[in-house]
């Protein structure tokens, strides 16, 4: 049942609306299809890390690709390999040594406690450290900042506990010249620590191998020298 107008001005109104000369009633033609546009998230972004570098940073290769410093890749839902190396910890200054090889490990597992990080697997190769760790916190506001503080604490009293030197008096000239940097200013670590984000499943397993393979060369380390094995023997889980 069609409904018209009461009264006059809204009779004249539905009038000239429903006329065949008004626009709306006018025919019209077929309009193409708009293309479709691509999304946002697959356009390409500047200066956005991909592929191989959205997952590492640090080491030598970083040190000498000239490029200027960046965050840490970093997802708090999947772990993270850290290495951590040093030309000076060799022979009596080596992380393995017996004076301090317990020490360095209790260092890394009480940093780890402190800031809420679950070490899933420690490995002391002599001149070199290899950390799986994974934060706690899964929230990125709370878990970058810990694992920044980490580093931190790990990189400072380990250094402090191979050269002997503490804090506010760095490492001596004679010592740093050994490795020919002698223009620069004293450091204990090579370069800035080298870290890659660990996707489960496959990669997560492969890191597992390399892993047992650096224990294998640790103790081979300690054979040739006679030291006794005081970190191998419960690397898989943190100091009771």
């Amino acid at each position: 049942m069609r409904i018209y107008p009461c009264n006059d001005f809204a009779r004249e109104l539905y009038t000239s609306t429903m006329s065949a000369g008004h626009p709306k009633n006018k025919i019209s033609k077929p309009r193409a299809p708009k293309a479709s546009r691509p999304t946002q998230l697959s356009l390409p972004l500047a200066g956005l890390k991909t592929g191989k570098a959205a997952k590492e940073h640090g080491g030598e290769t970083y040190a000498k690709s000239g490029r200027r410093k960046t965050a840490r890749p970093f997802d708090p839902e999947k772990p993270l390999h850290i290495t951590m190396r040093s030309s000076l910890a060799v022979e009596e200054r080596s992380m393995l040594h017996p004076k301090r090889a317990r020490i360095i490990k209790n260092i890394v597992y009480a940093a780890a406690k402190r800031q809420r990080i679950e070490i899933k697997k420690y490995v002391c190769v002599g001149n070199h450290l290899h950390i799986l760790l994974q934060t706690k916190a899964r929230r990125m506001i709370q878990a970058r900042p810990a694992l920044r503080a980490f580093l931190r604490e790990v990189g400072g009293l380990v250094a402090r506990v191979v050269t002997g030197a503490e804090k506010g008096h760095p490492l001596n000239w004679s010592t740093q010249k050994r490795r020919g940097d002698s223009k620069e200013k004293p450091r204990f670590w090579d370069y800035l620590a080298w870290s890659r984000v660990v996707t489960w499943g496959r990669d997560l397993l492969g890191v597992g191998k390399y892993f047992l393979k650096n224990e294998y060369d640790a103790i081979h380390i300690l054979t040739l020298n006679n030291w006794p094995d005081l970190t191998l023997q419960d690397t898989r889980a943190s100091p009771g």
